[in-house]
């Protein structure tokens, strides 16, 4: 009787203790009775391993450290994750730039090597690592913070990793076990290439995982990986498709900007037979990107120093182009005055090497109600100039070899031809008459050349440009060049790698029989050797007046070099 007693109530204690872990609704020794606890256990440790202490806190530890004041024990591990927070009584400063943050970061250090940094205070301090938004602070003091940061990160990882041990631990320790190299130098180097192919899956997974804001560096840095890789694609073709892509992705995280344009630029020069690209030269030569490439030399573009001679002269080549059409199919198409000026224009295009759109009064007000025309002075913000004379006329001027042409868009104005050595006006000046003062002078004034577009003028004006060394271009001439149909070997094959002539492994310059040759076939072009003298330190110049692309790459293909000083093309010495 007393056993069955005893069962009884240990029956009871057990009904009791089976209620109290909430089991009571299912039988006893089922699994899945135990799952659905452990799985909110799970829940709630993953949420506290995520856990950064209050905006308002870490915020107010931050603003005391850059007041100069020291933090007690809970203030430093708060301001772990407001490294790279805008404070705004310190007008935007951040603790990574502060002169005190290495002291910090050592102390971090000290307790990471000890065992004793806790682990919610490094993932705070990488929370920081990713919240640094470079658009926000570019001083280089703060940068310089930011990857002592970084480095922190990267050597002490393995510490914690050590210490979180396997098993149960957060999910950012799990996705950094695999993940690891987004703490390098080289953070996003693996995930560029599925990025260029549009596949963000992974990138977008890590984000959330690592909790990545959309300012973060990160998704610059990747931008810009992601165009150094488009950038290796030795496909020419391939790569300008790749373009369009390029630019959405430069213009939606723009910290990089420059460097990615660099690189996309650099590029496409070096592509064969490149077309010109509208899209790419839109977008560059924005007043609020690299501004028009016109005013590189003015010092009012200076971001396109930047790259090559070469690279700038090539989207030089391309505004040119643009004004040339712009100024007679929108300007001089409004008053019936083209008379076949482009197509004759446009058959001396590849040796315009400057040009220049300037707006009578008329035009500068027909931009608030014409989008066309709107968006053509926009182009050439900064470039353009206006007449203060002729309301109703607008002037275009380019350059070709060593004369300045001055084209205006209606009748009864003449074109005119200058010397650029000396010009009756400024080059560069804001503001024209229009009239004999400057841009006219030749009616009155004997200059190169006057054209007059009365029925004929095309083929007296291409006499008259004769007499003066230019000749339109010649269409068939790069075919030759590059199929080497009309010689045994092209020049360019030629000289593809070091010079022939050497001397106890010294350069000793181009065959200068060779060099001839090719001079022949462009007219106007001439050889100022100057080795044996003291002056120009001494080196083999080609002048070109012209300026003709042909013969540049040509030049280029034998080693010479072009001096932006003198407007001429040099050999380079050892």
């Amino acid at each position: 009787m007393l056993a069955v007693e005893a069962l009884e109530v240990l029956s009871r204690k057990l009904g009791v203790a089976i209620g109290a872990m909430g089991l009571h609704a299912g039988e006893f020794g089922k699994p899945e009775l135990v799952e659905k606890p452990v799985r909110e256990a799970e829940r709630i440790f993953q949420g506290y391993s995520k856990a950064t202490p209050s905006g308002e806190d870490a915020y107010d530890a931050a603003r005391a450290f850059l007041r100069g004041k020291e933090l007690d024990p809970w203030q430093r591990e708060f301001v772990a994750s407001a490294l790279a927070t805008p404070i705004r009584e310190q007008n935007g400063r951040m603790v990574l730039g502060a002169r005190r943050f290495p002291a910090l970061l050592a102390e971090y250090e000290k307790e990471a090597k000890r065992g004793d940094l806790w682990r919610l205070t490094w993932y705070g301090l990488l929370y920081s690592y990713f919240q640094f938004d470079p658009v926000i602070s570019k001083d280089e003091v703060t940068h310089n913070g930011w990857e002592a940061l970084r480095s922190f990160l990267e050597q002490s990882w393995p510490l914690i990793d050590r210490q979180a041990g396997e098993a149960l631990v957060p999910e950012w320790v799990k996705v950094l076990r695999k993940e690891s190299s987004v703490l390098t130098r080289t953070p996003v180097e693996r995930y560029t290439a599925a990025y260029l192919r549009g596949d963000t899956a992974a990138v977008e997974q890590l984000s959330a995982d690592l909790g990545i804001p959309s300012s973060s560096w990160f998704w610059h840095a990747l931008v810009l990986g992601v165009v150094k890789r488009a950038s290796e694609i030795k496909d020419d073709a391939r790569f300008r498709q790749q373009i369009p892509l390029l630019l959405r992705l430069i213009e939606s995280k723009p910290a990089f900007r420059d460097d990615a344009l660099e690189a996309i630029l650099i590029r496409y020069e070096a592509s064969k037979e490149a077309p010109q690209d509208e899209r790419l030269r839109d977008y560059v030569c924005q007043p609020s990107v690299w501004k028009n490439p016109k005013n590189r030399d003015e010092g009012l573009a200076p971001a396109w120093n930047r790259v090559p001679d070469e690279v700038w002269r090539m989207v030089l080549s391309w505004v040119n182009e643009q004004n040339l059409k712009d100024f007679f199919d929108i300007l001089a198409a409004r008053n019936n005055a083209d008379e076949g000026r482009l197509a004759f224009w446009s058959s001396y295009l590849k040796q315009i090497t400057w040009t220049r759109l300037i707006f009578g009064a008329e035009t500068m007000m027909l931009r608030h109600r014409n989008p066309e025309v709107r968006a053509l002075i926009a182009r050439e913000e900064g470039a353009y100039a206006q007449l203060t004379a002729k309301r109703e006329v607008d002037a275009f001027m380019m350059q070709i070899g060593s004369y300045v042409i001055v084209e205006f868009s209606k009748k009864p104005n003449a074109c005119y031809v200058y010397n650029v050595g000396s010009l009756p006006f400024g080059r560069y000046d804001k503001y024209y008459h229009g009239g004999t003062s400057d841009l006219s002078t030749g009616f009155h004034q004997s200059c190169p050349a006057r054209i007059v577009h009365t029925p004929g003028w095309q083929k007296r004006a291409d006499m008259e440009l004769r007499d003066l060394g230019i000749r339109p271009d010649n269409p068939s001439a790069h075919r030759e060049l590059s199929t080497g149909a009309t010689q045994p070997a092209s020049i360019s094959k030629r000289w593809s790698g070091a010079p022939a002539n050497h001397r106890d492994g010294i350069q000793q310059g181009p065959d200068l029989a060779v060099l001839r040759a090719l001079l022949k076939r462009f007219g106007g072009a001439s050889i100022d050797d100057r080795r044996k003298s003291e002056t120009s330190g001494g080196r083999l110049w080609v002048e070109d007046p012209m300026q003709r692309m042909l013969l540049a790459r040509e030049l280029k293909a034998m080693g010479f070099k072009w001096a932006n000083s003198r407007q001429a093309w040099y050999f380079p010495e050892s």
